[in-house]
């Protein structure tokens, strides 16, 4: 006999009318099967006596998403999902759903079509159903300059900064092109223009009659209006005196934990925190130096021969880092890039939600900022050839860790690296390499190595600590691997009394430290 599902593997398990996809519904001549689907964010459902004006609705939020499927709209059925059909309906009626709205919303994408049902008077009667696509190109907004998104099952306005933001990742509005309030060249590194003009006129072989501005322009840095240089947004991330001035998120937050998660009040365990500022360079050059100086990196033995290994590899977390302040928002003005490191993983969080169409699953290379992205690749710290994010996978991979994760909201997306450091039990941290030596570091097992890792990385250590690291569940099992490291000289141990609460060990150090 089949095993039955319990409660909660049943709450769990997704429902299958949840697996069709928005033209398997609109498609689909089952009209039982469409009566039983529930609103989410890729179908509604509205009664006959719709208006053009909520039908208009849907058109926009369906073809603004964030969802690159659109939806079907199913009107004859009730809120309540009493199915009351079309058939009683007017023809002028009809003919209104039938337009789906597309005089209040005239950019909006659809098509209709009927599929035979049985009202709920048992009666042979039809629905109306409108497959609503997603529009790739531009705001979908109402002629009265409102516009709407899918969130989960209801139709949500837009605020004013929420449709720019969908302009511009639609690519309908170019933020990076439009022009700064800056004044050139008072406001701007005029010594930082210079060698990027000349990196340019070397690498492109430019004549040195084509005047600086002329190049700029080129670059689309900005334009030359009545033989004066007006800088745009590019100009003013990558060369500005004062970017904060009109970018006041343009900026990363640098955040080191101790543990393996945040906390607040009276737990607070924000160990460093530091904010980045500057030009993009600045930002990307000092904070890779932070994170230099942070990351920890261990010291293996592997057949016969001790060799060092960072905790995460850096060609990974640098890209992560310069694809989170090349291809942010900066439309947000105020928000920063958050890099939060933890004891046991790394999040690189970007102001932006995931540009259209794509998801954590494909993540496929399409660009917010491309005229941002060609200048940082006269630098070398993009490439441009779409493959940054395979050479994240690619490299944590050869480097035996686990995968990276891509995680998007409305507001950002967050990659987060995982390390080993609970596993770690064939390398030490290079810093206990040296202060031990290598024939004291040869002679230690798995926990032994767990133990030293872990008061390298925190300070100090008592039994309770010990005893979430290792693999025993005995108190006096890991007590005694703590004693066995202080009778060898590589602890100390510090207490004050008999059966001391606050006792602890340290990493015992030589007489020259």
């Amino acid at each position: 006999m089949a095993d039955q599902l319990s409660l909660l593997e049943m709450m769990e398990k997704p429902r299958l009318d949840a697996l069709f996809k928005p033209d398997q519904i609109f498609e689909s001549d089952d009209g039982d099967f469409v009566c039983r689907l529930t609103e989410d964010t890729r179908f509604d459902r509205k009664s006959g006596r719709v208006d053009a004006n909520g039908l208009a609705v849907c058109l926009s939020a369906f073809g603004n998403g964030p969802a690159a499927e659109g939806g079907v709209v199913a009107v004859g059925i009730e809120k309540d999902g009493r199915v009351t059909g079309c058939a009683s309906l007017s023809e002028g009626k009809l003919q209104e759903i039938e337009t789906a709205g597309r005089d209040q919303c005239p950019d909006g994408r659809f098509q209709t079509r009927r599929i035979e049902v049985q009202n709920e008077n048992g009666e042979a009667d039809f629905l109306i159903l409108i497959r609503m696509y997603y529009v790739e190109s531009r705001l979908v907004s109402l002629t009265n300059d409102t516009a709407y998104c899918r969130q989960g099952d209801k139709c949500r306005r837009l605020t004013d900064t929420e449709k720019q933001e969908i302009r511009i990742s639609k690519g309908e509005r170019s933020f990076e092109l439009e022009a700064s309030t800056l004044e050139y060249p008072k406001d701007f590194r005029e010594q930082d223009i210079a060698n990027f003009v000349s990196r340019i006129r070397r690498s492109r072989e430019v004549s040195d009659n084509v005047p600086n501005e002329q190049i700029l322009q080129s670059l689309r840095l900005g334009r030359v209006v009545n033989d004066t240089f007006v800088p745009n947004n590019v100009c003013v991330w990558m060369f500005a005196t004062d970017t904060q001035q009109v970018f006041p998120g343009c900026y990363v937050h640098f955040l080191r934990y101790n543990g393996t998660e945040a906390r607040s009040g009276n737990q607070y365990n924000v160990v460093k925190d530091r904010m980045i500022e500057g030009t993009i360079l600045d930002i990307i050059k000092e904070t890779a130096s932070v994170l230099d100086a942070n990351l920890r990196e261990f010291t293996e033995f592997k057949n016969g021969k001790f060799f060092s290994v960072a905790e995460y590899p850096r060609d990974a977390w640098y890209e992560a880092l310069v694809n989170a302040i090349c291809h942010r928002s900066y439309h947000a003005r105020n928000t920063p890039v958050f890099v939060r490191m933890f004891d046991d993983h790394l999040e690189v969080e970007s102001p932006g939600a995931f540009m259209p169409s794509v998801t954590a699953e494909n993540l496929f290379h399409k660009p917010r900022n491309p005229f941002l992205m060609f200048v940082l690749r006269e630098y070398g710290e993009v490439r441009c050839i779409s493959e940054g994010t395979a050479r994240i996978f690619r490299e944590m991979d050869e480097a035996h860790l686990p995968e990276p994760t891509f995680r998007g909201t409305e507001t950002s997306v967050t990659v987060t690296f995982h390390n080993e450091v609970a596993n770690r039990t064939n390398s030490l941290d290079t810093e206990a390499y040296r202060v031990l030596g290598e024939a004291l570091s040869f002679s230690l097992d798995g926990d032994e190595k767990k133990i030293v890792n872990y008061v390298i990385e925190n300070g100090r250590i008592n039994v309770s600590d010990a005893l979430r690291i290792l693999s025993t569940t005995y108190w006096h099992t890991a007590k005694a691997k703590l004693q066995r490291l202080t009778d060898r000289n590589i602890l100390d141990f510090h207490s004050t009394k008999h059966r001391d609460p606050n006792a602890y060990y340290s990493m015992r150090r030589t007489n020259g430290e």
